[in-house]
């Protein structure tokens, strides 16, 4: 019975919070069904005098296992005291904590003395974690699977030659010229148990430049701020972090004896993790609703923020803010009610929580700082005014706030009438509780991802979405809704999320050069480039890889007095520059499996004399043809030079030495230089050894 007053009476646990002078407990003054193996949290408000944390600061006394002794830690962010047992509570007893006098912080100095209480979950209570529920694959039999449309459009198919026989066929069903970056995705089948997930990096091709058979069920693969590949392994029961060689170097669990979810893992700036885990407690719903089951199987919702040690700093449960009765869609008589489902968290741009609460219809925002709900979007207790928008959202994932200030969802739409997904994008102003609706896209034909599923605003301003239990799995749309391209896995293999990002991950660098103006024609034959690394260590960088502009090779690695300078030839660079102040990219690659990058200036004094030659390339090759033949006219046929092709953001696709002919000509086959062919799209083929710059704008359509 305990639990059914948490559960629909939880503002008696916030009341008996908000009566704490502390800033933040966990967990929550008067809370019940807490796990034994539970640390403390306190803040106080401020940065905590180091000096004032001391062990007897502290005092926890278990109601059946006596006094507690523990270690009381100040956590890296220097306002947060976690207090961890050094054994765990006994089931079913109540814990009482009294915080001592000494304690001090900045701004708010000697802290009094306190003393809150909570309450240990039963023994039964606490067998029933013993799983998360992969994905939403008991839901994934029901009504909206589509299978591929448009039979007969043109696509094109990854080369299975050497894959392996159970990777999935990918097809681009509508190829083009999508964002920079590469796509990330873990396959699984709908309603099939012992299917193990491949981790795949994929070119725009559907050819994967990376893959990986997993153990279990794959979700969330994707490249962290830091860099890192992280991924939820259903055979492990937590997250994995790689580095860009691909090694596993990291794990991530949630802490307090609460298992973890698959939904999400958010790595913060400071190093921090965002995790949840779904929490399984026995519930009388026949005191909830008529013809309840008085030992329903009812699961909340958990979000943990794990520091640099991996120690819980803050926790937020659903019992002690929502009720059960808030999921509108659910039966109440049921004898499992999975009553918020979340599937994702967001660090808002004030440090707070957006969560997105699936079954609730509904987005969250809480306070970091107290645990306290801020406000409620959508659903039964929804806060905001809809503008532009009389649909709403239902069943939603992937809530992101953008640059610009906005929030994007995945609209599965379960209860669209009839079912439809999309993709949305509000405004939120967050004081006069309105959320405009202004700009949202819905596949044409419209289909109904009815579980899973992602949308991802990119740089470009395109957005890619991830339609979740449906066919198509990808599709990148420009803002004004044209489809840029669309990858589809085959009927029943599906994605949980699907991202685009760059990879392998860029580092910064800052670029002087020396002199740092040059004359045409001079008898200078160098410029030097000093490189200062930005958050990488300068001498993992690979001389082999480095170039400057893309072409011009990195003669030599620095000396003694400079190791990290650079040297490239003079005459090579020259027919780069243009008259006046040169901004200079320097790039290569670096043993991590990391790249860099930096930008330089360098002033070029007189007028360039390699301008002056006029000299006419042309593309004699039909659009589409291959290979690509560039002739060039002006030059003896018969001489060595190296050709480069570029795509239209600038980056190198190739770079070779092709055998001279007695016909000046220059073939490209189309492919690229790591061996995939080139998608559909421009490109420009530019002949570095002549001192005039040579080029020419190929148009590939396949």
């Amino acid at each position: 019975m305990a639990i059914l007053l948490l559960a629909i009476c939880a503002g008696s646990a916030q009341a008996a919070a908000s009566a704490t002078h502390l800033q933040y407990v966990s967990p929550l003054p008067g809370s019940a069904r807490i796990f034994p193996e539970t640390n403390i949290v306190i803040r106080a408000g401020g940065l905590v005098d180091p000096s004032t944390v001391q062990d007897a600061l502290l005092t926890v006394t278990g109601s059946r296992s006596g006094v507690h002794p523990g270690t009381i830690r100040l956590s890296d962010d220097g306002e947060t005291i976690v207090f961890l047992p050094v054994a765990p509570f006994s089931t079913g007893e109540v814990v009482t904590c009294h915080l001592s006098t000494g304690l001090r912080t900045d701004r708010r100095g000697s802290i009094a003395s306190e003393d809150f209480s909570f309450s240990i979950v039963g023994q039964e209570e606490a067998e029933l974690r013993s799983t998360s529920r992969p994905l939403e694959i008991n839901d994934l039999t029901g009504p909206g699977f589509e299978s591929p449309t448009a039979a007969g459009s043109a696509f094109r198919r990854a080369s299975t030659d050497t894959l392996p026989a159970d990777f999935p066929a990918i097809q681009v069903t509508t190829p083009g010229t999508p964002s920079p970056g590469l796509l990330f995705l873990s396959d699984f089948k709908l309603a099939t148990t012992g299917y193990k997930s491949y981790l795949m990096i994929l070119r725009n091709d559907g050819s994967p430049l990376f893959y990986r058979k997993l153990n279990g069920l794959g979700a969330d693969f994707k490249v962290q701020p830091d860099g890192r590949l992280t991924y939820f392994d259903s055979a492990a029961m937590g997250f994995y972090a790689m580095n860009p060689l691909y090694a596993v170097v990291d794990s991530f669990r949630c802490g307090n004896g609460y298992p973890t979810d698959l939904h999400e893992l958010r790595l913060l700036p400071n190093g921090h993790a965002l995790l949840m885990s779904y929490d399984v407690q026995t519930v009388d719903m026949s005191a909830v609703v008529p013809g309840g089951n008085p030992a329903a199987r009812v699961t909340g919702l958990i979000i943990q923020e794990l520091d640099l040690e991996k120690n819980v700093v803050f926790q937020w449960r659903s019992w002690d803010h929502f009720q059960i009765t808030d999921a509108p869609h659910l039966d109440l008589t049921a004898a499992s009610i999975d009553y918020v489902h979340g599937n994702a968290i967001e660090s808002d741009q004030d440090g707070n929580l957006l969560i997105s609460c699936r079954h609730m219809d509904e987005i969250t925002k809480i306070d970091r700082s107290t645990g306290d709900v801020m406000w409620r979007l959508g659903g039964k207790n929804n806060q905001f005014t809809f503008v532009n928008d009389a649909d709403g959202f239902t069943y939603q994932h992937a809530v992101r706030r953008i640059a610009n200030g906005n929030i994007t969802l995945f609209d599965n739409g379960n209860f669209h009438t009839p079912c439809f997904s999309r993709a949305v994008e509000y405004a939120l102003d967050e004081g006069a509780k309105t959320a405009t609706l202004v700009w949202q896209y819905r596949h044409v034909p419209d289909v109904c991802g009815f579980a899973l599923g992602y949308a991802q605003r990119l740089p470009s301003g395109n957005t890619l979405i991830c339609w979740g239990a449906t066919n198509p799995t990808l599709t990148e749309v420009s803002p004004d809704g044209t489809v840029v391209q669309e990858l589809t896995f085959p009927t029943a293999i599906v994605s949980y999320r699907g991202y685009r990002q760059e990879w392998p991950p860029l580092r910064d660098a800052n670029v002087s050069f020396s002199p740092s103006a040059v004359i045409p024609r001079s008898r200078l034959k160098w410029v030097r480039a000093s490189i200062e690394a930005q958050g990488f260590d300068p001498s993992t960088i690979d001389l082999s890889s480095v170039k400057l502009e893309g072409s011009v090779p990195a003669d030599s690695l620095g000396s003694d007095d400079a190791p990290y300078t650079l040297r490239f030839s003079l005459p090579l660079l020259e027919p780069l520059l243009g008259a006046g102040l040169n901004r200079l990219e320097v790039t290569g690659s670096l043993t991590t499996g990391e790249q860099f990058h930096g930008f330089g200036e360098l002033r070029l004094v007189g007028r360039p004399w390699w301008h002056q030659e006029a000299v006419s390339p042309e593309v004699v090759s039909l659009p589409g043809a291959l290979p690509v033949e560039l002739v060039l006219r002006g030059f003896p046929a018969a001489r060595e030079r190296t050709l480069a092709v570029y795509d239209i953001q600038g980056r190198l696709v190739k770079r070779w030495r092709p055998t001279p002919t007695a016909t000046g000509t220059i073939s490209w086959d189309g492919i690229r230089g790591d061996g995939a062919r080139a998608g559909s799209g421009i490109y420009f083929l530019r002949e570095e050894t002549s001192p005039t710059g040579l080029s020419a704008k190929v148009i590939l359509l396949r």
